[in-house]
């Protein structure tokens, strides 16, 4: 019962804390979630228990998955991280539509818009931190240090993919695991469409060129705020994609190398290829490239 108590208290902490940083009032809240402002006074006093029914409209208010909440307050009740640290990371992990760039560039080469791109990472940051929480509740380790970056970028682009599919209103669908493309259109203006996924400044690469239309993405690991430090000694454990790129590309637009470490030949998309394609996401706080004297970056177009 004591267990009960403190994860309700979290939960409503932790539900006030991301009211606040969303810069709602109780009034603006209650709205959202459809009910009364006085259960929100009554409840952020802790004069009142919130029932399951009334705890999922606020969650939906808040834009965040019940399960995702009541588990976070859960870690929160155990001491493993405070409801205000979450709350900020919340508020930082939205991506929004002020990161969107050439909306009509995206709109033009895969036919959806920007809102289906945003609800696609979304959803990857969602699926990637609900893993984070279960590990760390277990005291592990998160995911991005108990896998090889590699599979790590091949799990982002994954779910990044299935993320496009869910929020493309039908224009999309998931293909087979290790089949090209990697999604499949089932309504015009939807294309084959292979994704692409690299860490920090690499170029999207596999392993064999194969001519279509493209969505590329690159990410840094930053920590739960969202700070980065450039090196590899930096990284951080929380994925924050920087970069979206659209394109078509040709066989001729990859360069062919047998690099050691990677299985078999490994094609990369060209530098001045790769410069030309429409940048359709960026976030310029997360920018991995180094600085030159000027101010301007090294290697961004």
């Amino acid at each position: 019962m004591e267990k009960e108590t403190s994860i309700t208290n979290s939960f409503i902490e932790l539900a006030k804390k991301i009211r606040e940083g969303k810069k709602l009032t109780i009034e603006q809240l209650a709205d959202l979630a459809g009910v009364h402002r006085t259960t929100i006074g009554l409840l952020e006093r802790n004069e009142r228990s919130p029932t399951l029914q009334v705890a999922s409209q606020i969650a939906s208010a808040l834009q965040i998955p019940l399960s995702e909440l009541i588990q976070e307050a859960e870690l929160v009740g155990r001491g493993k991280i405070n409801a205000q640290q979450l709350a900020e990371f919340h508020q930082n992990r939205t991506p929004n539509r002020e990161f969107l760039r050439n909306e009509d560039k995206l709109i033009e080469t895969i036919g959806v818009d920007g809102s289906t791109l945003l609800g696609a990472i979304d959803a990857c940051y969602q699926t990637l931190d609900t893993i984070d929480e279960q590990l760390i509740g277990k005291g592990s380790l998160p995911i991005a240090h108990l896998v090889e970056l590699a599979n790590l970028s091949s799990m982002v682009g994954n779910m990044v993919g299935g993320g496009i599919a869910d929020y493309s209103n039908g224009l999309y669908a998931r293909n087979k695991p290790h089949t090209y493309p990697d999604l499949l259109p089932q309504s015009e203006p939807a294309v084959n469409l292979e994704l692409k996924m690299a860490l920090e400044t690499n170029k999207p690469k596999g392993h064999l060129p194969k001519a279509g239309t493209y969505i590329t993405f690159r990410y840094i690991l930053g920590d739960k705020q969202g700070n980065f430090n450039r090196g590899k000694e930096n990284r951080g454990d929380t994925v924050w994609i920087w970069e979206v790129k659209v394109g078509h590309l040709t066989e001729e637009d990859f360069s062919c190398s047998n690099t050691e470490g990677d299985s078999g030949k490994t094609a990369v998309i060209k530098t001045d290829v790769f410069n030309k394609m429409h940048l359709v996401y960026y976030i310029s706080r997360h920018l991995p490239y180094a600085h030159k004297a000027d101010g301007k970056y090294v290697g961004f177009n």
